[in-house]
């Protein structure tokens, strides 16, 4: 659901930090700011330009200390799946003449952890263009798939909108497409 101007108006800015202590003391009542001139439209430009400056300045420092972790992490990275690698060696090394004795044993249960083998099935490289062009010469078309779209844009360009409504110059509406009105986009560019 959009907030209104209003909410996000009265949203933006906490309340005064002193509430009266005694129901007798009573609050003045504070009208919410409003921009009167120009030059209080120009203070809250420049405030929006602040804003957006001191993020972009804390996230240049977050990505900077994010890259120096991500740096730190890929280290150690490396450095594990190097261990891993000259371990898992010297595992095969070790249990492959085993396995091979022995077609039948799959694993050996050790007290940190289990080593096993396993047959993998093989690997496929398709060319994907060649293989739907093979498909469709020997008329085995219920391995290719189709997907239908429509073309929007084009569409688009052929049809009018009428209240909610998409029609075509005829007068038919379209079926599967609603307007949903929007606001006008309002930015303030700094």
């Amino acid at each position: 659901m959009a907030e209104s101007l209003e909410d996000v108006l009265l949203g933006a800015y906490e309340g005064p930090d002193e509430i009266p202590e005694s129901e007798e003391e009573e609050a003045p009542l504070r009208e919410r700011f409003r921009i009167r001139d120009d030059g209080q439209a120009n203070w809250a430009v420049r405030k929006i330009a602040q804003a957006r400056q001191e993020l972009a300045t804390a996230e240049a420092l977050a990505r900077q200390e994010i890259e120096r972790v991500e740096r730190w992490l890929a280290d150690r990275r490396r450095e594990a799946e190097r261990t891993e690698r000259f371990f898992t060696a010297l595992l095969m090394e070790y249990f492959i003449p085993k396995f091979a004795i022995d077609p039948r044993r799959k694993a050996v249960k050790l007290p940190s952890g289990t080593v096993q083998v396993r047959q993998q099935p093989p690997e496929f490289r398709r060319d994907d263009a060649a293989l739907l062009k093979w498909l469709k010469e020997h008329e085995m078309t219920e391995f290719v798939d189709t997907k239908e779209t429509p073309r929007w844009a084009d569409l688009k360009a052929q049809v009018q909108v009428s209240g909610r409504h998409v029609v075509t110059e005829g007068g038919e509406i379209v079926e599967g497409v609603e307007v949903i009105p929007r606001p006008p986009l309002f930015k303030v560019i700094t």
